[in-house]
């Protein structure tokens, strides 16, 4: 079976140059004509290996790796940057994304298909079952994970909690996670002087409180309610079972676990260093991202709330804002903000 690559360019003839050369060379092609179409495409026809342009209309190829990256299904697909940017900073930030290679323009043929071939090789050993330096274990993605869910987990009792609501505390006792199945949520930290830190956004489908479960026996977190959640519990000891007993499972939780860890490591980076338009510019783009739509998203977000996932004064969140509407990144309607595109968000640099 032939290995499919999508081929995300908007330059028409650098486009239908690289369909034909990867055909002639044995590979099936789907091809998109900017970053929007790309994203589409790729979750329409889930593709073996991504070539992607970075300077593109609609959305950039920052925008469109970062969205696919968030996607069970895509988030190891092979992904390739074929740029004519050659700064240390813009290859930095693609490979800080989750690229796996960046080739730059203009590009020698066979060094581009040596290097299709060498991360296709290196997926496929990464997926077979005890091959040298391969996975044991496949990792599901979160559609198998929750077919994998005992049917009684799944056709537990549900419960309804309304927006703003507390799902539970920090240092509450953990007798429970929680099915998400609809909503959504936003975990937070707060310290001694009740200053809140906005950690994570809960969408479905997921486990709610999975980490406290593993971590002991209190909540390490505290999660409020985004958007109206409908949610089944679980009881924490059947939960911590199941996942013992399944390899798979708790492959999956090991994973999302780390990922989260690397995620906050980046944030904190950010914190210590970026600007606040730069974090402000980050916290809409994962907002964003967490809808998986590729159009104009409306978000109805307390200031308060926003400079919590920022981790900035309440204050300074208005002014950027405002300059942000001033600049074209977003819209505000009342207390709501629009975003059209992440595209320019995407390329903020300060």
């Amino acid at each position: 079976m032939k290995n499919k690559i999508l081929v995300i360019e908007d330059n028409k003839d650098v486009r239908e140059n690289l369909s034909e050369l990867l055909v002639l060379s044995g590979y099936d092609t789907v091809t998109a004509i900017n970053g929007k179409e790309g994203v589409k495409a790729a979750i329409r026809d889930l593709p073996d290996l991504i070539l992607c342009d970075v300077m593109m209309p609609e959305l950039d190829g920052y925008g469109v790796l970062r969205i696919l990256s968030k996607n069970a299904d895509l988030m190891h697909t092979p992904f390739i940057f074929l740029t004519a940017k050659t700064e240390l900073a813009d290859v930095r930030r693609g490979m800080t994304l989750g690229a796996d290679d960046y080739i730059t323009k203009p590009y020698d043929d066979v060094e581009l298909l040596d290097t299709i071939e060498m991360r296709l090789a290196k997926k496929k050993s990464a997926t077979q079952p005890g091959s040298q330096g391969g996975a044991l274990i496949n990792l599901m993605s979160d559609k198998q994970l929750f077919e994998a869910l005992p049917t009684h987990f799944k056709e537990g009792e549900s419960r309804l909690i309304r927006k703003k609501d507390l799902l539970y505390a920090e240092g509450q006792t953990c007798r429970n996670v929680f099915l998400l199945k609809s909503g959504r949520a936003i975990a937070s930290k707060i310290d001694d002087y009740s200053k809140e830190v906005i950690t994570h956004l809960y969408k479905p489908p997921a486990i709610i409180g999975a980490s406290s479960a593993f971590s002991g026996q209190r909540y390490m977190e505290t999660v409020k309610v985004f958007e109206d959640l409908e949610v089944i519990p679980i009881k924490t000891d059947d939960f911590i079972h199941f996942t013992l007993t399944h390899p798979g499972a708790a492959y999956y939780f090991l994973h999302h676990i780390s990922a989260d860890q690397l995620k906050a490591d980046e944030k904190l980076l950010l914190q210590a260093f970026g600007s606040v338009r730069m974090k402000l510019a980050s916290t809409l783009i994962d907002l964003y991202s967490s809808y998986e739509k590729n159009k104009s998203i409306t978000l109805s977000i307390s200031r308060e709330d926003l400079a919590n996932m920022a981790g900035t004064a309440k204050e300074t969140i208005i002014r950027c804002l405002t300059e942000f509407k001033e600049e074209g990144l977003i819209a505000i309607q009342g207390s709501d903000i629009i975003i059209d595109s992440v595209q320019k968000l995407n390329e903020l640099r300060y």
